[in-house]
This record gives structure tokens, C-alpha cells and sequence, in this order.
């Protein structure tokens, strides 16, 4: 049998019937039994490797990629885009609740009027908007009938700017032009006349007297 020093590895070959502690290495060592080595048994081929798989037998699904901050931060910035046109869209189309909107509510005309003589028109200009108007100017004129034909120019004022809701009511006096032809006229009262002021409804800037002045 065979055996090996416990201290060297140093192998020697005993008898059968001889006992390993009867001897000794030469380095001082003590001998032991030294084990056969086993045989290994080759391993049985397993089914996986009879048959090779095929790619497509097992099909594996790709990963979707995560989501990152940036895709959400895109998103929200696309929705803040989204609200500021939607905002501006609302402005331009209903523009009535933000900008001013000047009219003339009332005019008051005198019975009788004089040509070279002066008279008092009382009138009442209103801001119907939300924001406040700028200054603007107020044209006044004399015409046959309630209509914009065959004017005559009577004077204008300039009207100061006016809060949301606010009424200036104002007494404006003129003096009769002197080459106008003796007879009835209603008075035309146009407020923003040059269209200095941005107003939401550009179409209640005039107004005429109910009943006609009759200048002598």
C-alpha cells in the first residue's frame, strides 16, 4: 500500500501487512495511508445538451428603458406651453375681461342755440372695462339726422384717463360755428375719437342726442 509523509508529502510503498506508525519519514515525519484517488464517472449528457436550443424556442423580452427626469421634465415643460397659449388665446378672443371700455352714456342738448353764441352740452362718459383707459380725446358735432352724414364739426375735448367702472360727468360748453345754416341738429358725442385707447368693444364710442338742437 502506499503512503505519504503527514509533514513533506514525501510517498512510500509498504507491504500489505505492514502498519504505517511502525516507520518513519526521513524528515521526522509521520507516515499515513494515502487514499486511491476515486475515478471520476463522466457525467450523463443532459437533455439540454442532446438537443442544442433554438433562439427561437425561448424567446426573451427586451426591457422597456425607465423613464428618466428629463422625459419629465419635457412633459411639464410642454404643459406650461400648452397653458401660456391657451391664456393667450382666451385674451385675444374675450378680450372684454381685461382692457378697458369707454362709452358715452348720456348727452344732453339744449333746446335752442345761437350761430356765434355759446352752449352747454352736458355729458357722461363711463368705462365699462376692467383695466383703466388712457387719455383720449372727445369729438363733438353737429349732423342733420342721427347718422355720420354731412357733419359739422362742433369742438373736442380731452378727457383724462378713467378707472374700472368710473363716470365723469361733465358740462362741455362751444361755441355755435358761425358758417353753419340756420336749423334742427342732433349732436354727435364720440369718445376716443382717434383711437388712442385699446378698448374690447371699438363699436359704443358714439352716441346722439334724443331730440335736436335748433340753432337760430
Amino acid at each position: 500500500m502506499k503512503v505519504q509523509c503527514s509533514e513533506c508529502g514525501e510517498e512510500y510503498q509498504l507491504k500489505p501487512d505492514e502498519n504505517p506508525s511502525d516507520f518513519q519519514c526521513k524528515c521526522g515525519g509521520e507516515l499515513i495511508h494515502k487514499p486511491d484517488k476515486p475515478t471520476k464517472t463522466p457525467d450523463k449528457p443532459t437533455k439540454t445538451q442532446d438537443k442544442p436550443t433554438k433562439s427561437s424556442d425561448n424567446p426573451t423580452k427586451s426591457p422597456k428603458p425607465s423613464k428618466s427626469i428629463f422625459d419629465d421634465w419635457k412633459k411639464q415643460y410642454m404643459i406650461v406651453i400648452a397653458v401660456v397659449f391657451l391664456v393667450f388665446i382666451l385674451i385675444a378672443v374675450d378680450s372684454a375681461v381685461f382692457f378697458g371700455d369707454l362709452v358715452v352714456t348720456n348727452v344732453t342738448n339744449p333746446s335752442t342755440g345761437a350761430i356765434g353764441k355759446e352752449i352747454s352740452i352736458p355729458n357722461t362718459i363711463k368705462n365699462n372695462g376692467i383695466l383703466p383707459t388712457g387719455d383720449c380725446n372727445v369729438t363733438f358735432q353737429f349732423t342733420p339726422e342721427q347718422n355720420s352724414k354731412n357733419i359739422i364739426f362742433l369742438g373736442k375735448i380731452r378727457l383724462s384717463d378713467l378707472a374700472s367702472g368710473e363716470i365723469k360727468n361733465q358740462d362741455t360748453k362751444f361755441t355755435v360755428p358761425t358758417n353753419i345754416t340756420p336749423g334742427k341738429y342732433y349732436i354727435r358725442v364720440v369718445v376716443d375719437s382717434n383711437k388712442e385707447v385699446y378698448e374690447s368693444n371699438e363699436t359704443n364710442n358714439e352716441i346722439y342726442s334724443s331730440t335736436p338742437v335748433n340753432i337760430i
